[in-house]
C-alpha cells in the first residue's frame, strides 16, 4: 500500500506481509480502519530478509507474529521508531509458557542461547498487542510491555450473513477449520465423528490447507475471501485441543469465527475460550470425548437447540467484538506510545 506525501500524518507500517489469516486480520484490515481515522497512514513491509531502508519510512511499525533480527531491531531503536508485536497467536520462547517453577528453571537453561537472542530483540519493542489478559503475564516474562486490544473477529461478512438453522436431523454437517498442522488434534473424537456419520448421516467437512488422511472426511481448500460465505453449509462446529502450557495460552480465534457465524460451537475449552463463551448459552464446553458425544449428539438431534444457541452466540459476539472497536483502542495505543516517545 503506497503512502501519500502528507508530511503531518502518522505513518504506521504493518508487515511482514505473508498469506496468512494473521496479516490479513491485523494487517491489511486493520490499516485500511486506522487510515479511514484522520492522522494516520498507513503501509504494508515485507521480509526474507527485513529491509532496513523500507522499515525507517515509518514511524510505528507494527510486526504480526514476526520480528526482524537484533541487528535491524537496533538500527531502528537508534532512529527513534515506535515497534510494537502484534502477538496474534505466535511463539515467544519456552520458558514464558511454563507455570511450574522447576520446569520453567530446566527450560531457561536447556534455551539459554535461544531464549537470551529473543529477549535481546523484544527489550527493543515498546510493547506487545495482546487480545486476552490471560497472555499479560507470558509477555512480562518475556521483557515486554503487554498492551490489550478487544478481540478480532476474522469473518466480517458473517455479521449480516450468518447461518439459518435448518430443521434437519439427517446429513447435518459438521466443520472444523485449520492448519494442516493442527489435523492431529483432532484424533481423540475422529472415531466419535465417524459413529455420527454412520448413525445419523453427519458429513463432517474441514476447511484447511491440505488435504488429510480419512476418505470419510470432506476436505475443502480454504480460501479466505470465501471462507465466511462457505462456512455457512454448516450446522454444528466443533474445535477440540491438546492441553499443553501453548494450547492453553491460544487465543479463541477458532471459536469466535464460528460464533460470528451463527454456529453453535463444541469445544474442548481452553482458558481464554472460556472467557468468551458462556457453556450452554453461546457454546458448549466439552471436557471428555464422551462429554463431546454427548452434546454433538444432542445437537445434531434437536434442531431447536441449534437455532438457539447459534443465534445467541451471532449476537454476542457482535455486540462485544469487531473491527471497528479493536482499532479504537489501538488507535489509543499508538497515540500515547507517541506521546512516551516525544
Amino acid at each position: 500500500m503506497p503512502m501519500s506525501s502528507d508530511k503531518s500524518a502518522i505513518k504506521v507500517g504493518f508487515g511482514p506481509k505473508t498469506e496468512s489469516n494473521s496479516f490479513t486480520q491485523s494487517g491489511v484490515k486493520v490499516a485500511a480502519e486506522l487510515t479511514r481515522q484522520s492522522g494516520f497512514e498507513c503501509g504494508f513491509f515485507r521480509w526474507n530478509p527485513f529491509d532496513v531502508d523500507e522499515l525507517l519510512a515509518y514511524d510505528i511499525l507494527v510486526f504480526i507474529k514476526y520480528i526482524p533480527g537484533l541487528d535491524v531491531l537496533t538500527a531502528l531503536k537508534a532512529a527513534g521508531k515506535i515497534m510494537v508485536l502484534d502477538y496474534q497467536d505466535t511463539f515467544l520462547y519456552p520458558s514464558v509458557y511454563e507455570t511450574n517453577l522447576l520446569r520453567r528453571l530446566a527450560k531457561k537453561i536447556f534455551y539459554l542461547s535461544m531464549e537470551r537472542e529473543a529477549a535481546r530483540q523484544f527489550a527493543l519493542l515498546d510493547g506487545c498487542f495482546i487480545a486476552t489478559p490471560l497472555l499479560s503475564d507470558v509477555v512480562h516474562k518475556a521483557g515486554m510491555r503487554p498492551l490489550e486490544l478487544p478481540r478480532q473477529i476474522y469473518n466480517d461478512d458473517n455479521e449480516s450473513h450468518f447461518k439459518e438453522a435448518t430443521d434437519a436431523v439427517d446429513g447435518v454437517v459438521l466443520y472444523w477449520t485449520g492448519v494442516s498442522l493442527n489435523q492431529p488434534q483432532n484424533d481423540a473424537i475422529l472415531p466419535v465423528l465417524r459413529r455420527l456419520k454412520d448413525r445419523y448421516g453427519c458429513r463432517v467437512v474441514c476447511d484447511t490447507d491440505r488435504k488429510g488422511e480419512h476418505d470419510w472426511i470432506e476436505y475443502r481448500t480454504f480460501d479466505n475471501a470465501t471462507w465466511s460465505r462457505e462456512m455457512l453449509v454448516a450446522d454444528i462446529a466443533f474445535r477440540w485441543r491438546d492441553t499443553s502450557n501453548l494450547q492453553h495460552f491460544k487465543d479463541p480465534n477458532k471459536v469466535l469465527s464460528y460464533m460470528a457465524a451463527g454456529l453453535p460451537a463444541v469445544i474442548h475449552p481452553t482458558a481464554s475460550e472460556r472467557l468468551v463463551v458462556k457453556d450452554g448459552e453461546t457454546g458448549f464446553f466439552a471436557s471428555t470425548v464422551d462429554d463431546f458425544e454427548r452434546v454433538v449428539t444432542r445437537l445434531v438431534l434437536e434442531p431447536d437447540l441449534r437455532r438457539k444457541v447459534g443465534e445467541a452466540a451471532h449476537v454476542e459476539v457482535w455486540e462485544k467484538y469487531s473491527l471497528r472497536k479493536h482499532v479504537k483502542c489501538l488507535r489509543g495505543h499508538l497515540l500515547r506510545l507517541l506521546q512516551v516517545h516525544s
